[in-house]
C-alpha cells in the first residue's frame, strides 16, 4: 500500500472518518447464532471500544485541522496510534471468541486496521 502520495492531513481526517465508522459498525450486527443475533453493543465492553475511538478519532481530526491540542508532553499521534492498536486488539479477541461471526465484526475489524495503518503512516512521518 503506498500512502507517499497522500497529504497528512488527508491521512489524519482519513483515520478520524475510519474511527466514525468503527463506531457505527459498533450497532451493527456481529453475531449471529440461529435465531437470536447480537451487535457490539450487545458486548459487556463496548463502552470501553467506544471511548478509545471516539478519543482517536478526536486526536487525529484535531491534529489534521491543525488545532491547538492540550497535550504538550507525548505526541498526539502516537497515543492515537496506540489507542487504535487497542481497538484492532478488541476487534481480534472477539472474532476468536464469538461463533456464529457476522457482518459488523468483520466492518469493525477493516476500519480499525484501515485507521491504524493511516495513523501509524503519520507517527512515522513524524518520527524521522
Amino acid at each position: 500500500m503506498d500512502l507517499q502520495g497522500i497529504s497528512r492531513e488527508q491521512k489524519e481526517m482519513g483515520a478520524a472518518v475510519c474511527m466514525l465508522l468503527f463506531i457505527i459498525s459498533l450497532f451493527l450486527k456481529w453475531q449471529t447464532f440461529g435465531p437470536i443475533s447480537g451487535s457490539g453493543a450487545d458486548l459487556g465492553s463496548w463502552p470501553l471500544a467506544l471511548i478509545i475511538a471516539l478519543v482517536a478519532g478526536g486526536i487525529m481530526a484535531a491534529d489534521g485541522l491543525r488545532m491547538d491540542m492540550p497535550l504538550r508532553r507525548i505526541n498526539p499521534t502516537s497515543l492515537a496510534t496506540y489507542l487504535m492498536s487497542l481497538l484492532v486488539f478488541y476487534v481480534v479477541v472477539f472474532i476468536f471468541a464469538i461463533d456464529g461471526l457476522s457482518y459488523g465484526v468483520w466492518l469493525a475489524l477493516i476500519f480499525s486496521v484501515i485507521g491504524l495503518v493511516l495513523t501509524y503512516s503519520v507517527y512515522r512521518q513524524d518520527t524521522r
